[in-house]
């Protein structure tokens, strides 16, 4: 997902990294994950396989931190599995969500390039990653320029989510960022049922407080009112869009 909010501070609480929570997989299984993952799709066979003898693919486990800030940018990892938060944290612990990150994405690669990221990976759940030394990764999209514009569009994309996500924060308010966020997820999550577009990703208020700057109370507060005013409904966990067209009008307000 590439809509969450920009804004935090710089370090993240200190927490147990994943490395000592990482289960291996099978040397023999890796050509068969890296096809899968759309960054190698048009990579040869001899070149797949002399990615495979230098990356390891790890599964992680929920809660677990894939990355803090301070570490060096020595890995790049591109997700097979599940999914991971891409956060920042304020000096007093608050937490600004910049995005989710699905199969297919790729973290790791902006430090590689550009020195230290000063982000917080962590998986949002259970997921397994592909992770690549740095200087294999930059050899290898040098020999690759298919790959190389893949990794192009991937940084560009994440930059244009991040934009919008500084204008939603400049002029929106926090019911129409919280209308625009709830947009971004039905079209990326939505699934539509008799009720209305139902959420597939569960997300707690907190989470959603995280992604557009707001407090948990706050977005409790808010959401009970999109309920009330018919714009959503509630099924067991999940949150179903409504009145798609009242959250959109909701989104312009400033």
């Amino acid at each position: 997902m590439r809509g969450c909010s920009i804004l935090g501070g710089n370090r993240a609480p200190r927490r147990d990294v994943a490395s000592t929570q990482m289960t291996p997989v099978a040397r023999t299984d890796k050509v068969w994950y890296l096809r899968r993952v759309d960054f190698f799709a048009r990579v040869d066979e001899a070149e797949m396989r002399a990615i495979a003898d230098r990356t390891t693919m790890r599964e992680v486990n929920r809660g677990r931190v894939i990355l803090q800030p301070d570490e060096p940018p020595e890995m790049v990892y591109v997700i097979k599995g599940g999914r991971v938060k891409v956060s920042r944290y304020s000096p007093d612990g608050k937490e600004q969500i910049l995005t989710l990150l699905e199969p297919g994405d790729l973290f790791g690669a902006l430090a590689v390039v550009a020195g230290r990221e000063q982000v917080h990976v962590e998986a949002f759940e259970d997921t397994l990653v592909c992770g690549i030394r740095g200087e294999d990764f930059l050899a290898l999209i040098r020999r690759q320029p298919d790959l190389m514009l893949r990794v192009i569009r991937h940084l560009a994309a994440r930059l244009r989510a991040a934009e919008e996500e500084i204008a939603d924060l400049a002029f929106r308010n926090v019911p129409g960022r919280l209308a625009s966020l709830l947009l971004r997820l039905s079209e990326e999550y939505g699934r539509h049922t008799l009720e209305g577009w139902r959420l597939a990703l569960r997300l707690t208020h907190q989470d959603m407080a995280a992604m557009i700057g707001a407090t948990r109370e706050t977005v409790t507060s808010v959401l009970s009112r999109f309920r009330e005013d018919g714009l959503i409904a509630f099924d067991r966990r999940h949150i179903v869009i409504r009145d798609p067209d009242g959250l959109r009008r909701l989104s312009w307000s400033p």
